[in-house]
Protein backbone atom coordinates (compact mmCIF):
# COMPACT_ATOMS: atom_id res chain seq x y z
CA UNK A 1 0.00 0.00 0.00
CA UNK A 2 1.63 3.23 -0.97
CA UNK A 3 1.55 6.25 1.28
CA UNK A 4 1.61 10.21 0.80
CA UNK A 5 4.89 11.46 1.94
CA UNK A 6 3.97 14.16 3.78
CA UNK A 7 6.13 18.05 2.85
CA UNK A 8 6.16 20.62 4.56
CA UNK A 9 5.00 20.69 8.03
CA UNK A 10 6.12 16.94 8.84
CA UNK A 11 9.31 17.49 7.25
CA UNK A 12 9.78 20.73 9.88
CA UNK A 13 8.33 18.04 12.59
CA UNK A 14 10.60 15.10 11.68
CA UNK A 15 13.50 18.05 12.01
CA UNK A 16 12.68 18.92 15.35
CA UNK A 17 12.30 15.25 16.43
CA UNK A 18 15.87 15.04 15.20
CA UNK A 19 17.47 17.68 16.55
CA UNK A 20 15.93 17.36 20.17
CA UNK A 21 12.85 18.06 22.18
CA UNK A 22 12.31 21.12 23.90
CA UNK A 23 14.54 22.07 26.68
CA UNK A 24 13.85 23.90 30.40
CA UNK A 25 14.83 27.51 30.33
CA UNK A 26 17.30 28.12 32.91
CA UNK A 27 19.29 30.52 34.42
CA UNK A 28 22.87 29.76 33.45
CA UNK A 29 26.42 31.16 32.84
CA UNK A 30 27.64 31.81 29.38
CA UNK A 31 29.22 29.25 27.81
CA UNK A 32 32.72 28.25 27.99
CA UNK A 33 34.35 28.41 24.48
CA UNK A 34 34.08 24.82 22.93
CA UNK A 35 31.09 24.08 25.29
CA UNK A 36 27.37 24.20 24.70
CA UNK A 37 28.12 27.41 22.61
CA UNK A 38 28.84 25.33 19.94
CA UNK A 39 26.42 22.84 20.02
CA UNK A 40 23.70 25.28 19.93
CA UNK A 41 25.42 26.67 17.10
CA UNK A 42 25.57 22.97 15.40
CA UNK A 43 22.27 22.48 16.02
CA UNK A 44 20.80 26.15 14.92
CA UNK A 45 23.32 25.06 11.65
CA UNK A 46 21.35 21.87 10.79
CA UNK A 47 18.08 23.58 11.07
CA UNK A 48 19.29 26.12 8.88
CA UNK A 49 20.28 23.72 6.34
CA UNK A 50 17.20 21.70 6.92
CA UNK A 51 14.57 24.14 5.82
CA UNK A 52 16.38 25.08 3.11
CA UNK A 53 16.58 21.77 1.47
CA UNK A 54 12.79 22.03 2.22
CA UNK A 55 12.16 25.19 0.85
CA UNK A 56 13.99 23.97 -2.15
CA UNK A 57 12.57 21.01 -2.51
CA UNK A 58 9.02 22.57 -2.17
CA UNK A 59 10.19 25.18 -5.09
CA UNK A 60 10.87 22.14 -7.46
CA UNK A 61 14.63 22.83 -7.41
CA UNK A 62 15.64 18.70 -6.26
CA UNK A 63 19.13 19.38 -6.89
CA UNK A 64 19.72 22.10 -4.36
CA UNK A 65 17.58 20.51 -2.20
CA UNK A 66 20.03 17.81 -2.33
CA UNK A 67 22.93 19.73 -1.52
CA UNK A 68 21.24 21.17 1.52
CA UNK A 69 20.34 17.96 3.20
CA UNK A 70 23.49 16.32 2.40
CA UNK A 71 25.54 19.64 4.12
CA UNK A 72 22.85 18.32 6.97
CA UNK A 73 24.30 15.17 6.65
CA UNK A 74 27.77 16.11 6.81
CA UNK A 75 27.08 18.10 10.48
CA UNK A 76 24.74 15.00 11.65
CA UNK A 77 25.89 11.50 10.25
CA UNK A 78 22.89 10.10 11.92
CA UNK A 79 20.08 12.99 11.03
CA UNK A 80 16.92 10.53 10.30
CA UNK A 81 14.98 13.63 8.88
CA UNK A 82 17.53 14.39 6.63
CA UNK A 83 17.98 10.82 5.69
CA UNK A 84 13.99 10.68 4.78
CA UNK A 85 13.93 13.55 2.65
CA UNK A 86 17.33 12.49 0.61
CA UNK A 87 15.27 9.31 -0.11
CA UNK A 88 12.58 11.38 -1.21
CA UNK A 89 14.68 13.27 -3.58
CA UNK A 90 16.26 10.17 -4.89
CA UNK A 91 13.59 8.31 -5.44
CA UNK A 92 11.54 11.29 -7.59
CA UNK A 93 15.29 11.40 -9.27
CA UNK A 94 14.54 7.78 -10.63
CA UNK A 95 17.50 6.60 -8.16
CA UNK A 96 16.63 3.35 -6.24
CA UNK A 97 19.56 2.59 -4.67
CA UNK A 98 20.73 5.60 -3.47
CA UNK A 99 17.05 6.02 -1.98
CA UNK A 100 17.14 2.66 -0.05
CA UNK A 101 20.18 3.81 1.58
CA UNK A 102 19.09 6.71 2.71
CA UNK A 103 15.67 5.37 3.99
CA UNK A 104 17.68 2.58 5.90
CA UNK A 105 19.94 5.33 7.30
CA UNK A 106 16.69 6.67 8.55
CA UNK A 107 14.90 3.75 9.75
CA UNK A 108 18.33 2.80 11.72
CA UNK A 109 18.68 6.64 13.21
CA UNK A 110 15.09 6.74 14.35
CA UNK A 111 13.29 3.06 15.12
CA UNK A 112 10.53 4.59 16.48
CA UNK A 113 9.23 6.48 13.49
CA UNK A 114 6.87 4.70 11.23
CA UNK A 115 6.54 6.75 8.20
CA UNK A 116 10.80 5.67 7.56
CA UNK A 117 9.65 2.23 7.79
CA UNK A 118 6.79 3.05 5.61
CA UNK A 119 9.05 4.93 3.03
CA UNK A 120 11.89 2.04 2.47
CA UNK A 121 8.87 -0.95 1.88
CA UNK A 122 7.63 1.43 -0.70
CA UNK A 123 10.91 1.63 -2.11
CA UNK A 124 11.36 -2.07 -2.10
CA UNK A 125 7.99 -2.92 -3.33
CA UNK A 126 8.27 -0.50 -6.28
CA UNK A 127 12.33 -1.51 -6.71
CA UNK A 128 10.54 -5.49 -6.89
CA UNK A 129 12.39 -6.90 -3.47
CA UNK A 130 9.28 -7.85 -2.29
CA UNK A 131 11.27 -10.18 -0.02
CA UNK A 132 12.72 -7.23 1.62
CA UNK A 133 9.69 -5.48 2.10
CA UNK A 134 8.30 -8.47 4.06
CA UNK A 135 10.52 -7.92 6.77
CA UNK A 136 9.83 -3.84 6.80
CA UNK A 137 6.41 -4.81 7.15
CA UNK A 138 6.74 -7.38 9.92
CA UNK A 139 8.59 -4.54 11.92
CA UNK A 140 5.64 -2.52 11.44
CA UNK A 141 3.08 -5.05 12.67
CA UNK A 142 5.67 -5.86 15.70
CA UNK A 143 6.19 -2.03 16.82
CA UNK A 144 2.63 -1.19 15.55
CA UNK A 145 0.26 -4.20 16.04
CA UNK A 146 -3.22 -1.81 15.55
CA UNK A 147 -2.27 -0.76 12.01
CA UNK A 148 -3.89 -3.23 10.61
CA UNK A 149 -3.43 -2.17 6.91
CA UNK A 150 -0.17 -3.27 7.19
CA UNK A 151 -1.50 -6.80 7.71
CA UNK A 152 -2.69 -7.06 4.34
CA UNK A 153 0.39 -5.55 3.22
CA UNK A 154 2.50 -8.28 4.85
CA UNK A 155 0.11 -11.33 3.86
CA UNK A 156 0.48 -10.03 -0.14
CA UNK A 157 3.91 -9.26 -0.25
CA UNK A 158 4.40 -13.08 1.32
CA UNK A 159 2.02 -14.67 -1.02
CA UNK A 160 3.74 -13.03 -3.86
CA UNK A 161 6.98 -14.59 -2.63
CA UNK A 162 5.22 -18.13 -2.77
CA UNK A 163 4.67 -17.99 0.87
CA UNK A 164 1.36 -18.76 1.11
CA UNK A 165 0.73 -20.76 4.18
CA UNK A 166 2.33 -17.45 6.10
CA UNK A 167 0.49 -15.07 4.58
CA UNK A 168 -2.62 -17.11 5.82
CA UNK A 169 -1.56 -17.15 9.46
CA UNK A 170 -1.03 -13.03 8.80
CA UNK A 171 -4.73 -13.10 7.94
CA UNK A 172 -5.77 -15.30 10.92
CA UNK A 173 -3.92 -13.06 13.47
CA UNK A 174 -5.78 -9.87 12.08
CA UNK A 175 -9.33 -11.89 12.07
CA UNK A 176 -8.42 -12.34 15.59
CA UNK A 177 -7.95 -9.02 16.01
CA UNK A 178 -10.67 -7.34 13.71
CA UNK A 179 -13.77 -9.82 13.14
CA UNK A 180 -14.35 -11.27 9.51
CA UNK A 181 -15.16 -8.41 7.30
CA UNK A 182 -15.25 -7.56 3.90
CA UNK A 183 -12.11 -6.15 2.92
CA UNK A 184 -10.21 -9.45 4.82
CA UNK A 185 -12.66 -11.40 3.28
CA UNK A 186 -12.08 -10.60 0.20
CA UNK A 187 -8.10 -10.24 -0.01
CA UNK A 188 -7.51 -13.22 1.25
CA UNK A 189 -10.00 -14.70 -0.76
CA UNK A 190 -8.57 -13.79 -3.44
CA UNK A 191 -5.02 -14.52 -2.55
CA UNK A 192 -6.29 -18.15 -1.41
CA UNK A 193 -8.25 -18.69 -5.10
CA UNK A 194 -4.78 -16.79 -7.06
CA UNK A 195 -2.63 -19.22 -5.47
CA UNK A 196 -4.51 -22.35 -6.44
CA UNK A 197 -5.41 -22.92 -2.79
CA UNK A 198 -9.21 -23.61 -3.54
CA UNK A 199 -9.88 -25.41 -1.05
CA UNK A 200 -9.09 -23.20 1.86
CA UNK A 201 -10.85 -20.56 -0.41
CA UNK A 202 -14.21 -22.80 -0.13
CA UNK A 203 -14.03 -22.75 3.28
CA UNK A 204 -13.38 -19.12 3.67
CA UNK A 205 -16.60 -18.64 1.44
CA UNK A 206 -18.49 -20.83 3.10
CA UNK A 207 -17.88 -18.90 6.61
CA UNK A 208 -18.34 -15.60 4.78
CA UNK A 209 -21.56 -17.04 4.04
CA UNK A 210 -22.60 -18.02 7.27
CA UNK A 211 -21.47 -15.21 9.28
CA UNK A 212 -23.43 -12.74 6.51
CA UNK A 213 -26.30 -15.02 5.21
CA UNK A 214 -27.88 -11.60 3.35
CA UNK A 215 -25.06 -11.13 1.54
CA UNK A 216 -25.02 -11.97 -2.04
CA UNK A 217 -21.26 -11.39 -3.21
CA UNK A 218 -20.06 -13.92 -0.53
CA UNK A 219 -22.75 -16.84 -2.29
CA UNK A 220 -21.33 -15.32 -5.75
CA UNK A 221 -17.75 -16.52 -5.01
CA UNK A 222 -18.86 -19.83 -3.96
CA UNK A 223 -20.29 -19.64 -7.48
CA UNK A 224 -17.15 -18.33 -9.22
CA UNK A 225 -14.72 -21.01 -7.32
CA UNK A 226 -17.39 -23.91 -8.50
CA UNK A 227 -16.97 -23.16 -11.83
CA UNK A 228 -13.08 -23.05 -11.71
CA UNK A 229 -13.28 -25.91 -10.12
CA UNK A 230 -16.22 -27.55 -12.88
CA UNK A 231 -18.29 -28.17 -10.34
CA UNK A 232 -21.10 -26.36 -13.08
CA UNK A 233 -24.26 -27.51 -10.95
CA UNK A 234 -23.67 -26.32 -8.11
CA UNK A 235 -22.02 -22.88 -9.23
CA UNK A 236 -25.32 -22.70 -11.34
CA UNK A 237 -27.61 -23.16 -8.10
CA UNK A 238 -25.39 -20.48 -6.00
CA UNK A 239 -25.93 -18.20 -8.38
CA UNK A 240 -29.42 -18.40 -8.28
CA UNK A 241 -29.33 -18.14 -4.99
CA UNK A 242 -27.44 -14.78 -5.03
CA UNK A 243 -29.94 -13.24 -7.68
CA UNK A 244 -32.79 -14.60 -5.49
CA UNK A 245 -31.10 -12.38 -2.77
CA UNK A 246 -30.47 -9.71 -4.90
CA UNK A 247 -31.95 -9.80 -8.48
CA UNK A 248 -30.86 -5.82 -9.42
CA UNK A 249 -26.82 -7.26 -9.06
CA UNK A 250 -25.66 -6.90 -12.67
CA UNK A 251 -21.92 -8.14 -11.29
CA UNK A 252 -23.77 -11.28 -10.67
CA UNK A 253 -25.43 -11.55 -14.34
CA UNK A 254 -22.23 -11.44 -15.85
CA UNK A 255 -20.73 -13.82 -13.64
CA UNK A 256 -24.09 -15.93 -14.49
CA UNK A 257 -23.12 -15.15 -18.27
CA UNK A 258 -19.98 -16.58 -17.97
CA UNK A 259 -20.89 -19.61 -16.60
CA UNK A 260 -23.33 -20.39 -18.99
CA UNK A 261 -20.68 -19.22 -21.73
CA UNK A 262 -18.47 -21.71 -20.66
CA UNK A 263 -21.15 -24.59 -19.98
CA UNK A 264 -22.60 -23.81 -23.99
CA UNK A 265 -25.85 -22.14 -23.25
CA UNK A 266 -25.35 -18.95 -25.28
CA UNK A 267 -28.80 -17.88 -25.39
CA UNK A 268 -28.90 -17.46 -21.58
CA UNK A 269 -25.78 -16.03 -21.63
CA UNK A 270 -26.36 -13.12 -23.89
CA UNK A 271 -29.58 -12.66 -22.23
CA UNK A 272 -28.04 -12.34 -18.69
CA UNK A 273 -25.53 -9.98 -20.15
CA UNK A 274 -28.40 -8.21 -21.77
CA UNK A 275 -30.06 -7.57 -18.56
CA UNK A 276 -26.65 -6.29 -16.82
CA UNK A 277 -25.88 -3.80 -19.68
CA UNK A 278 -28.88 -2.43 -19.57
CA UNK A 279 -28.04 -1.07 -15.77
CA UNK A 280 -26.82 1.90 -15.32
CA UNK A 281 -25.74 1.74 -11.85
CA UNK A 282 -23.39 -0.82 -13.49
CA UNK A 283 -19.52 0.37 -13.75
CA UNK A 284 -19.22 1.23 -17.73
CA UNK A 285 -15.92 -0.33 -17.71
CA UNK A 286 -16.85 -3.58 -16.66
CA UNK A 287 -18.86 -3.65 -19.66
CA UNK A 288 -16.27 -1.77 -22.06
CA UNK A 289 -14.28 -5.04 -20.51
CA UNK A 290 -16.48 -7.59 -21.80
CA UNK A 291 -16.76 -6.18 -25.30
CA UNK A 292 -13.11 -6.31 -25.59
CA UNK A 293 -13.00 -9.61 -24.90
CA UNK A 294 -15.81 -10.38 -27.71
CA UNK A 295 -14.40 -8.11 -30.17
CA UNK A 296 -11.11 -9.97 -30.08
CA UNK A 297 -12.89 -13.46 -30.15
CA UNK A 298 -15.07 -12.11 -33.51
CA UNK A 299 -11.80 -10.57 -35.08
CA UNK A 300 -10.27 -14.38 -34.66
CA UNK A 301 -13.29 -16.00 -35.44
CA UNK A 302 -13.91 -18.30 -32.23
CA UNK A 303 -14.03 -21.24 -32.38
CA UNK A 304 -16.29 -22.00 -35.07
CA UNK A 305 -16.17 -19.84 -38.52
CA UNK A 306 -19.70 -20.11 -38.70
CA UNK A 307 -20.13 -18.61 -35.27
CA UNK A 308 -19.04 -15.71 -36.10
CA UNK A 309 -21.75 -13.73 -37.72
CA UNK A 310 -23.73 -14.61 -34.84
CA UNK A 311 -21.54 -13.38 -32.08
CA UNK A 312 -21.13 -10.34 -34.34
CA UNK A 313 -24.60 -9.72 -33.90
CA UNK A 314 -24.81 -10.31 -30.46
CA UNK A 315 -21.84 -7.53 -29.93
CA UNK A 316 -23.55 -5.02 -31.25
CA UNK A 317 -26.98 -5.77 -29.89
CA UNK A 318 -24.95 -5.60 -26.45
CA UNK A 319 -23.37 -2.25 -27.41
CA UNK A 320 -27.19 -0.72 -28.38
CA UNK A 321 -27.98 -1.60 -24.63
CA UNK A 322 -24.61 0.01 -23.13
CA UNK A 323 -25.58 3.00 -25.50
CA UNK A 324 -29.37 3.09 -23.91
CA UNK A 325 -27.91 2.57 -20.33
CA UNK A 326 -24.89 5.35 -20.40
CA UNK A 327 -26.16 8.26 -23.05
CA UNK A 328 -24.02 10.57 -21.00
CA UNK A 329 -20.51 9.08 -22.07
CA UNK A 330 -18.73 8.74 -25.27
CA UNK A 331 -17.51 5.08 -24.07
CA UNK A 332 -19.97 3.13 -26.21
CA UNK A 333 -19.50 5.17 -29.70
CA UNK A 334 -16.22 4.60 -29.29
CA UNK A 335 -16.35 0.98 -29.04
CA UNK A 336 -19.34 0.72 -31.65
CA UNK A 337 -16.89 2.34 -34.31
CA UNK A 338 -13.78 0.31 -33.60
CA UNK A 339 -16.43 -3.11 -33.90
CA UNK A 340 -17.86 -1.32 -37.36
CA UNK A 341 -14.31 -0.08 -38.55
CA UNK A 342 -13.00 -3.48 -38.21
CA UNK A 343 -15.89 -4.58 -40.06
CA UNK A 344 -15.23 -2.22 -42.99
CA UNK A 345 -18.19 -0.01 -42.27
CA UNK A 346 -15.85 3.07 -42.64
CA UNK A 347 -18.57 5.85 -43.00
CA UNK A 348 -20.81 4.63 -39.79
CA UNK A 349 -17.94 4.39 -37.78
CA UNK A 350 -16.70 7.98 -38.25
CA UNK A 351 -20.24 8.84 -37.45
CA UNK A 352 -19.75 7.02 -33.96
CA UNK A 353 -16.21 8.47 -33.59
CA UNK A 354 -17.81 11.87 -34.29
CA UNK A 355 -20.66 11.40 -31.50
CA UNK A 356 -18.36 10.23 -28.95
CA UNK A 357 -16.29 13.29 -29.14
CA UNK A 358 -19.21 15.43 -27.90
CA UNK A 359 -17.96 14.26 -24.35
CA UNK A 360 -14.79 12.93 -24.52
CA UNK A 361 -13.24 15.52 -26.82
CA UNK A 362 -10.02 15.23 -24.45
CA UNK A 363 -9.01 11.74 -25.93
CA UNK A 364 -6.73 13.10 -28.65
CA UNK A 365 -6.62 9.18 -30.57
CA UNK A 366 -10.43 9.86 -31.32
CA UNK A 367 -9.75 13.16 -32.93
CA UNK A 368 -6.53 11.29 -35.02
CA UNK A 369 -8.88 8.00 -35.93
CA UNK A 370 -11.41 10.63 -37.16
CA UNK A 371 -9.48 12.19 -39.26
CA UNK A 372 -7.59 9.08 -40.84
CA UNK A 373 -11.15 8.29 -41.48
CA UNK A 374 -11.91 11.78 -43.46
CA UNK A 375 -9.15 10.80 -45.82
CA UNK A 376 -9.66 7.11 -46.65
CA UNK A 377 -13.30 8.08 -47.44
CA UNK A 378 -11.86 11.34 -49.32
CA UNK A 379 -14.31 13.76 -47.63
CA UNK A 380 -11.55 15.92 -47.62
CA UNK A 381 -14.07 19.19 -46.63
CA UNK A 382 -15.14 17.21 -43.18
CA UNK A 383 -10.91 16.65 -42.89
CA UNK A 384 -10.39 20.69 -42.46
CA UNK A 385 -13.42 21.25 -40.31
CA UNK A 386 -12.27 17.76 -38.03
CA UNK A 387 -8.52 19.18 -37.96
CA UNK A 388 -10.34 22.59 -36.95
CA UNK A 389 -12.13 21.31 -34.27
CA UNK A 390 -9.47 19.23 -33.12
CA UNK A 391 -6.48 22.40 -33.63
CA UNK A 392 -8.26 24.27 -30.95
CA UNK A 393 -7.76 22.17 -28.18
CA UNK A 394 -4.19 20.59 -29.14
CA UNK A 395 -3.09 24.20 -30.47
CA UNK A 396 0.61 22.56 -30.64
CA UNK A 397 0.37 19.12 -32.06
CA UNK A 398 1.97 19.27 -35.65
CA UNK A 399 0.15 16.42 -37.11
CA UNK A 400 -3.17 18.08 -37.01
CA UNK A 401 -1.71 20.69 -39.42
CA UNK A 402 -0.36 18.34 -41.75
CA UNK A 403 -3.75 16.77 -42.17
CA UNK A 404 -5.56 20.14 -42.63
CA UNK A 405 -3.24 20.73 -45.43
CA UNK A 406 -3.57 17.80 -46.85
CA UNK A 407 -7.24 18.72 -46.85
CA UNK A 408 -6.60 21.93 -48.33
CA UNK A 409 -4.41 20.46 -50.99
CA UNK A 410 -7.01 18.13 -52.47
CA UNK A 411 -9.53 20.75 -52.53
CA UNK A 412 -7.06 23.02 -54.79
CA UNK A 413 -6.80 25.49 -51.82
CA UNK A 414 -3.46 26.04 -52.14
CA UNK A 415 -2.90 28.98 -50.08
CA UNK A 416 -4.49 27.81 -46.94
CA UNK A 417 -2.74 24.56 -47.45
CA UNK A 418 0.74 26.01 -47.88
CA UNK A 419 -0.26 27.98 -44.69
CA UNK A 420 -1.57 25.18 -42.72
CA UNK A 421 1.71 23.04 -43.60
CA UNK A 422 3.88 25.97 -42.74
CA UNK A 423 2.91 26.03 -39.57
CA UNK A 424 2.84 22.38 -38.49
CA UNK A 425 6.11 22.18 -39.73
CA UNK A 426 7.48 24.85 -37.51
CA UNK A 427 5.40 23.04 -34.66
CA UNK A 428 7.58 19.65 -35.15
CA UNK A 429 10.45 19.38 -32.14
CA UNK A 430 13.10 16.57 -32.53
CA UNK A 431 10.71 13.90 -35.08
CA UNK A 432 12.65 13.93 -38.40
CA UNK A 433 10.35 11.73 -39.92
CA UNK A 434 7.73 13.62 -39.08
CA UNK A 435 9.59 17.04 -40.87
CA UNK A 436 10.06 15.09 -43.69
CA UNK A 437 6.20 14.67 -44.23
CA UNK A 438 5.48 18.03 -43.98
CA UNK A 439 8.55 19.08 -46.47
CA UNK A 440 7.21 16.20 -48.69
CA UNK A 441 3.63 18.02 -48.80
CA UNK A 442 4.71 21.11 -49.09
CA UNK A 443 6.31 20.21 -52.18
CA UNK A 444 3.46 19.12 -53.30
CA UNK A 445 1.53 22.24 -52.52
CA UNK A 446 4.06 24.78 -53.71
CA UNK A 447 4.22 23.14 -57.16
CA UNK A 448 0.29 23.15 -57.64
CA UNK A 449 0.41 26.59 -56.78
CA UNK A 450 2.92 27.27 -59.34
CA UNK A 451 5.41 28.41 -56.81
CA UNK A 452 8.05 26.21 -58.21
CA UNK A 453 11.33 27.38 -56.73
CA UNK A 454 9.75 26.69 -53.39
CA UNK A 455 8.62 23.16 -54.34
CA UNK A 456 12.02 22.00 -55.53
CA UNK A 457 13.73 23.48 -52.41
CA UNK A 458 11.02 21.53 -50.01
CA UNK A 459 11.49 18.45 -52.09
CA UNK A 460 15.59 19.18 -51.55
CA UNK A 461 14.55 19.00 -48.07
CA UNK A 462 13.14 15.84 -48.14
CA UNK A 463 15.56 13.66 -50.35
CA UNK A 464 18.38 16.06 -47.91
CA UNK A 465 17.07 13.76 -45.26
CA UNK A 466 15.83 10.73 -46.74
CA UNK A 467 17.56 10.38 -50.35
CA UNK A 468 15.63 7.10 -51.04
CA UNK A 469 12.23 8.95 -50.08
CA UNK A 470 10.17 7.27 -53.26
CA UNK A 471 7.23 8.58 -53.33
CA UNK A 472 9.47 12.24 -53.65
CA UNK A 473 11.51 10.67 -56.25
CA UNK A 474 8.71 10.07 -58.29
CA UNK A 475 6.81 13.22 -57.93
CA UNK A 476 9.83 15.58 -57.78
CA UNK A 477 10.92 13.44 -61.26
CA UNK A 478 6.99 14.08 -62.67
CA UNK A 479 6.78 17.16 -61.89
CA UNK A 480 10.05 18.62 -63.19
CA UNK A 481 9.20 16.29 -66.53
CA UNK A 482 6.01 18.74 -66.69
CA UNK A 483 8.29 21.60 -66.44
CA UNK A 484 10.50 20.33 -68.73
CA UNK A 485 12.97 21.86 -66.39
CA UNK A 486 16.21 20.00 -64.91
CA UNK A 487 15.59 16.48 -66.93
CA UNK A 488 18.78 14.64 -66.51
CA UNK A 489 18.11 15.57 -62.63
CA UNK A 490 14.56 13.87 -62.44
CA UNK A 491 15.85 11.06 -65.06
CA UNK A 492 17.80 9.83 -61.94
CA UNK A 493 15.36 10.28 -59.27
CA UNK A 494 12.75 7.93 -61.17
CA UNK A 495 14.77 5.58 -62.18
CA UNK A 496 16.38 5.46 -58.55
CA UNK A 497 12.39 5.34 -57.47
CA UNK A 498 11.87 2.45 -60.00
CA UNK A 499 15.26 0.19 -58.66
CA UNK A 500 13.66 0.66 -54.81
CA UNK A 501 10.11 -0.26 -55.79
CA UNK A 502 10.15 -2.60 -59.51
CA UNK A 503 6.92 -3.19 -60.90
CA UNK A 504 4.86 -0.09 -59.63
CA UNK A 505 3.08 1.13 -62.71
CA UNK A 506 2.78 5.00 -61.51
CA UNK A 507 6.90 4.64 -61.07
CA UNK A 508 6.91 3.47 -64.32
CA UNK A 509 4.77 6.20 -66.37
CA UNK A 510 6.63 8.85 -64.32
CA UNK A 511 9.90 7.53 -65.82
CA UNK A 512 8.19 6.77 -69.79
CA UNK A 513 7.40 10.34 -69.24
CA UNK A 514 10.62 11.49 -68.33
CA UNK A 515 12.60 9.17 -70.85
CA UNK A 516 9.99 11.18 -73.48
CA UNK A 517 10.35 14.52 -72.48
CA UNK A 518 14.32 14.19 -72.86
CA UNK A 519 13.52 12.80 -76.90
CA UNK A 520 14.54 9.33 -75.88
CA UNK A 521 10.73 8.26 -77.36
CA UNK A 522 11.43 4.68 -78.00
CA UNK A 523 13.12 4.10 -74.47
CA UNK A 524 9.38 5.66 -73.52
CA UNK A 525 7.84 3.50 -75.40
CA UNK A 526 9.21 0.55 -73.66
CA UNK A 527 8.89 2.01 -70.20
CA UNK A 528 4.80 2.83 -70.73
CA UNK A 529 3.89 -0.52 -72.46
CA UNK A 530 5.91 -1.78 -68.96
CA UNK A 531 3.47 0.53 -66.90
CA UNK A 532 0.39 -0.86 -69.58
CA UNK A 533 1.15 -4.34 -68.47
CA UNK A 534 0.86 -3.78 -64.86
CA UNK A 535 -2.00 -2.38 -65.07
CA UNK A 536 -5.25 -4.26 -66.07
CA UNK A 537 -7.57 -1.12 -65.04
CA UNK A 538 -4.88 1.92 -66.47
CA UNK A 539 -6.76 5.29 -66.32
CA UNK A 540 -6.88 8.24 -68.88
CA UNK A 541 -3.10 9.98 -67.92
CA UNK A 542 -1.23 6.68 -68.45
CA UNK A 543 -3.21 6.17 -71.92
CA UNK A 544 -2.85 9.82 -73.31
CA UNK A 545 0.78 9.63 -72.41
CA UNK A 546 1.00 6.12 -74.41
CA UNK A 547 -0.93 8.03 -77.04
CA UNK A 548 1.73 10.91 -77.30
CA UNK A 549 4.77 8.77 -77.40
CA UNK A 550 3.02 6.92 -80.08
CA UNK A 551 2.64 9.84 -82.19
CA UNK A 552 6.33 11.32 -81.52
CA UNK A 553 7.57 7.55 -83.05
CA UNK A 554 4.94 8.26 -86.26
CA UNK A 555 2.21 6.05 -85.34
CA UNK A 556 -0.42 8.65 -85.61
CA UNK A 557 -3.04 6.10 -85.13
CA UNK A 558 -2.00 3.86 -82.65
CA UNK A 559 -1.83 7.11 -81.05
CA UNK A 560 -5.39 8.70 -81.46
CA UNK A 561 -6.64 4.93 -79.87
CA UNK A 562 -4.90 5.74 -76.74
CA UNK A 563 -6.37 9.16 -76.85
CA UNK A 564 -9.69 7.77 -77.40
CA UNK A 565 -9.69 4.84 -74.79
CA UNK A 566 -8.05 8.10 -72.23
CA UNK A 567 -11.17 10.18 -72.98
CA UNK A 568 -13.27 7.19 -72.02
CA UNK A 569 -11.32 5.86 -69.12
CA UNK A 570 -11.42 9.33 -67.78
CA UNK A 571 -8.80 11.85 -65.68
CA UNK A 572 -6.98 12.44 -69.24
CA UNK A 573 -6.13 16.36 -69.84
CA UNK A 574 -7.59 19.30 -71.14
CA UNK A 575 -6.38 18.82 -74.53
CA UNK A 576 -7.65 15.37 -75.02
CA UNK A 577 -10.32 16.82 -77.28
CA UNK A 578 -8.09 18.67 -79.35
CA UNK A 579 -5.76 15.81 -79.53
CA UNK A 580 -8.04 13.18 -81.08
CA UNK A 581 -9.98 15.72 -83.38
CA UNK A 582 -7.00 17.42 -85.00
CA UNK A 583 -5.40 13.92 -85.15
CA UNK A 584 -1.69 15.09 -83.34
CA UNK A 585 -0.04 16.03 -80.43
CA UNK A 586 -0.79 19.34 -78.66
CA UNK A 587 0.97 21.56 -75.54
Amino acid sequence: MTRPLHPGLWALVLLLAACGGAKPVTTAPPPEEGGAGVVNDKRADIMRLFMEGTQARLSGQPAKAVAAFEQCLKLDPTNGAAHFELSKLYHQGQNFPKAVVHAKSAVAADKANIWYRFLLADLYQQNQQVGDAVEVYKGIVDGWPDRYEVYFDLANSLAFTGKVSEAQKVYTDLEKRIGLNEELIMQQYGMLANNGKLDEAEQLALRAVAAFPGEPQYIGLLAELYDQRGDHDKALAQYQKALELDPGNSMLRIGLAEHYYATGRMDEAYDQLGQAFLDPELDIDAKMQVLIGFFEMTNSEGEKAEDRPTMVNRAYGLIDALEKAHPESGKPHTIHGDYLLRDGRSSEARDQFRQSLRTEQDRFPIHMQLLQLDLQLADYAALITDADSAIALFPTTPELFLYKGIGHSQLEQHDAAIEALVMGRDLVVDNPPLATQFWSSLGDAYNEAGQYAESDKAYDKVLAAEPDNIATLNNYAYYLSLRGDQLEKAERMSKRSNELAPGQATYQDTYAWVLFRMGKHADAKLWMEKALAGSPDPDGVLLEHFGDILFELGDATGAKEQWTKAKARGGASDLIDRKINEGRRVE
